[in-house]
């Protein structure tokens, strides 16, 4: 009897013991789940490729009206809603996929010892789990990546029995938390870099969430760093948990909250939900109405409660990216907020605290370093803004975000106006001069060598590439490039221009669209091929072929990236895109919307790229920026406010 191993109807799944703090597979514990990463090992045992193990609880025990606890079947849940949604979201490569759904686990059994201290560990087998395999994302959460890899906020300790855990900044000695607050808040290089690793991510998801909200007209509704998942390789976001997701009814704006009531007079423990998705990033409307005498704790707040609506997800974004701009002061700042964070803990600190309209709304970045930029600020004020009379009502006042399309664009306004560093490199010169046969013999000898080395090279390069593409997987996109890389360096520009073709169309049959990730390698490997009619003939086919939610990061990178006189329609609009998005040279990026909308009918193949071209300019200051030169250049009868508005009207018409 193999209680080992979980058998699927095509493969078979073990936990991956070489993973993880204590080498035993453990990655993370959540209210519903328990999370090991896993090996998909096919039948034949000759195929073993990564993969995440989600063990949830069959069912779960939350309040009630009635003041007590029912029983909510999570698997029935599970089947009637994740499912779908998951299977809606396959085609977006910034959401994790869902690889098998094992309802009955069979002999497998095993004991979980990652507990708090004081409860007793867990059995997971087939009476109280079922098991859902998702695709593993080689890389970080949000949170682990901004406290752990950025900031070095945690280390490492031995706590016995072979397991290991990490040891939090607010365990750090008071010399050495002193020493990295001083860092954190007077290094200007270093958070400069981190505020514009923070733009990246924002955007990112912004894209990812409007793709998510807009095409598919789902809402997440537990947004937060832990479900935001941060790819080693391109630094791409990738969504998860879709746990708490739900469809907006067609005709409606919003879902309406599932969850009962409570009395927020008690202790609650984290099986007993007071709001639909996650303390402390749930918006004020996501948490559930008073029971018992006990007082609403946004009080003051007008928005309706249970109501959720795109808001609600964009508050969750704001509060997300809050945390990860106050890594000291909040996350790791205190030991009651960190022993509230515990499974089981009561919350007592965090509802004592901050679970209230000033704490909880409006939330600003005064605790963190002064070198952040204020409209980064605001934009995470806004997101995180108080539910006040006028929040209902559908009427875009500016005062909250209605829409991600808006959110977007304050982001790239505030990237694009936010300092940067002037990167410079010290130029170290040196006199190398031989003259001497002796030197010229060795010269000759060198490049023999050389000739040899080159084609022995090129060789188990084709061979490593081809290895990788044999076994590839989404989260081995850095080996496909590297190989690709490698083989390019010992090959002719012709040699260099097959193998950017062999890369690109096995990525395009690896998916429908080319999500960030892939778009950076293709980016990579033209920079290596000096050929400017072939570099512009493949950025247009990548162009072509990129997912609607990792436009904007691709444009910026492949502008960025890429130099010359490059030919080619889709880098030309893409080039203009950029332009408007860092508000530069908007008079030429007018002219060339008008010269390829003019020219082109509603099909043609880079319309998505003109109409966000007209997207991007079409902002009043923009706008107004434009009309100024061209009145200022018409020796026409019109005046600017007329200019303006013919502006406005062709830019309506064609975004």
């Amino acid at each position: 009897m193999n209680t080992e191993r979980i058998i699927g109807s095509e493969f078979e799944y073990i936990i991956d013991k070489s993973y993880g703090l204590s080498s035993d597979g453990y990655i993370a514990t959540g209210t519903e789940s328990i999370v090991y990463k896993g090996l998909k090992i096919s039948k034949d045992g000759k195929m073993r490729l990564s993969c995440v193990l989600k063990f949830k609880y069959k069912s779960i025990k939350v309040g009630s009206d009635d003041n007590s606890f029912k029983s909510v079947n999570v698997l029935e849940r599970f089947r009637q809603n994740d499912l779908k949604i998951f299977d809606e979201l396959q085609s977006c490569r910034s959401v994790v996929r869902i690889y098998d759904v094992i309802e009955d686990l069979g002999e497998f059994s095993f004991i979980h010892e990652h507990m708090p201290e004081g409860e007793k560990n867990i059995r997971i087998d087939n009476t109280r789990f079922f098991c859902v395999v998702e695709e593993y994302i080689d890389g970080w959460s949000l949170e682990e990546y901004c406290r752990d890899e950025y900031w070095k906020l945690t280390e490492t300790v031995d706590i016995g029995n072979n397991i290991r855990r990490k040891k939090s900044f607010h365990e750090f000695s008071e010399e050495r938390k002193a020493e990295m607050l001083e860092s954190y808040r007077h290094d200007y290089d270093e958070v400069i870099r981190y505020q514009d690793e923070i733009f990246g991510f924002m955007l990112n998801l912004c894209e990812v969430l409007q793709y998510i909200t807009d095409e598919k007209k789902i809402l997440h509704l537990d947004i937060k760093p832990d479900n935001i998942m941060v790819t080693k390789h391109g630094r791409q976001i990738v969504l998860i948990d879709f746990g708490r997701a739900e469809y907006i009814s067609e005709g409606q704006n919003y879902v309406q909250n599932r969850l009962s009531g409570a009395d927020y007079n008690t202790s609650e423990s984290i099986a007993r939900m007071f709001q639909y998705g996650t303390l402390g990033y749930a918006a004020p409307e996501c948490y559930v109405e008073a029971l018992g005498g006990s007082e609403f704790p946004f009080k003051d707040t007008q928005a309706e409660i249970g109501k959720m609506r795109v808001e609600s997800d964009i508050f969750s974004f704001g509060a997300a990216f809050w945390e990860c701009l106050n890594l000291f002061e909040m996350y790791t700042g205190s030991r009651e907020y960190a022993k509230d964070k515990a499974l089981g803990g009561s919350y007592d600190f965090y509802r004592s605290h901050i679970l209230n309209s000033n704490s909880y709304c409006g939330r600003d970045l005064s605790l963190t370093s002064p070198h952040y930029h204020e409209r980064l600020e605001k934009i995470i004020q806004k997101c995180t803004r108080a539910r006040g009379s006028d929040f209902n009502s559908d009427k875009n006042d500016g005062k909250y975000y209605r829409s991600y399309s808006e959110l977007k664009d304050d982001i790239l306004y505030a990237k694009a106006s936010a300092p940067a560093l002037v990167k410079t490199e010290n130029i170290k010169v040196r006199n190398a001069f031989g003259v001497t046969g002796v030197m010229l013999g060795l010269l000759f000898i060198l490049m023999i060598i050389s000739m040899i080395l080159k084609l022995s090279g090129s060789y188990f390069a084709q061979q490593k590439l081809e290895s990788v593409m044999r076994d590839y997987n989404p989260t081995r996109i850095e080996w496909l490039e590297n190989a690709a890389s490698e083989q390019m360096k010992s090959s002719n520009d012709t040699e260099k221009q097959n193998i950017y073709k062999k890369t690109f169309d096995f990525l395009m049959e690896q998916s429908e669209f080319l999500d960030y990730g892939e778009v950076v390698v293709l980016t990579d490997l033209l920079t290596e091929i000096n050929n400017e009619k072939f570099v512009g003939e493949s950025v247009d086919s990548i162009m072509e072929n990129i997912g609607s939610e990792a436009l904007t990061q691709s444009i910026q990178y492949i502008v960025t990236n890429l130099e010359g006189n490059i030919e080619g329609e889709a880098y030309k609009l893409a080039v203009q895109i950029y332009n408007a998005q860092e508000k530069e040279n908007l008079l030429e990026c007018y002219y060339v919307l008008q010269e390829y909308a003019n020219a082109n009918d509603s099909g043609h193949k880079f319309m998505p790229l003109i109409k966000r071209l007209a997207q991007t300019l079409n902002h009043d200051d923009v706008i107004l920026s434009i009309a100024k030169e061209i009145a200022a250049t018409n020796s026409a009868a019109e005046d600017e406010v007329e200019i303006k508005a013919q502006i406005r009207r062709y830019l309506d018409e064609i975004g």
